[in-house]
């Protein structure tokens, strides 16, 4: 027989009126500073996400592979007003603009921190998908100026 105390056979003597009645795990005033900054990000993502979807509304080209993949109906693939998901993910057609500016949010920015090419796949990935991502990706962070003399050289 077991002779250890369990303590959830002790439950009903633990006051839980008076548990944690004085902790305060963050004050006032930092709650509302953080919770404030993250909606204003999550607003200035929305507004990125907006304008992104109005420039794919306003450009009609598809490459071929997606043509032929919204043909096929295999329920990953759909198209939603004018706007074409694969898997989920937004389908960026071949403009150099928006891509471009894709890119350059996603890197430049200065909450963004000039993420290296791995990270920034991953971090496009969860959102976007285009023929080409990663060496785009490889050429943008190429180009930058900032990573490549931050760049440890081995």
């Amino acid at each position: 027989m077991n002779t250890k105390a369990d303590i959830l056979l002790r439950k009903d003597q633990v006051n839980m009126k008076e548990d944690n009645k004085n902790v305060r795990l963050l004050k006032e005033e930092l709650w509302t500073r953080r919770t404030t900054a993250e909606i204003t990000m999550i607003r200035n993502m929305i507004a990125d996400e907006c304008d992104v979807l109005k420039e794919i509304r306003r450009n009609n080209t598809r490459e071929k592979e997606v043509v032929q993949v919204l043909e096929k109906q295999d329920g990953v693939t759909w198209e939603e007003d004018r706007v074409v998901y694969m898997e989920g993910r937004i389908y960026i057609p071949n403009n150099k603009r928006i891509r471009e500016g894709i890119l350059k949010e996603n890197h430049d920015s200065v909450d963004m921190g000039h993420p290296g090419q791995h990270r920034m796949l991953e971090l496009l990935k969860r959102t976007y998908w285009w023929p080409g991502l990663k060496e785009d990706i490889k050429k943008y962070i190429q180009g930058c100026f900032r990573c490549q003399q931050n760049k440890v050289q081995h």
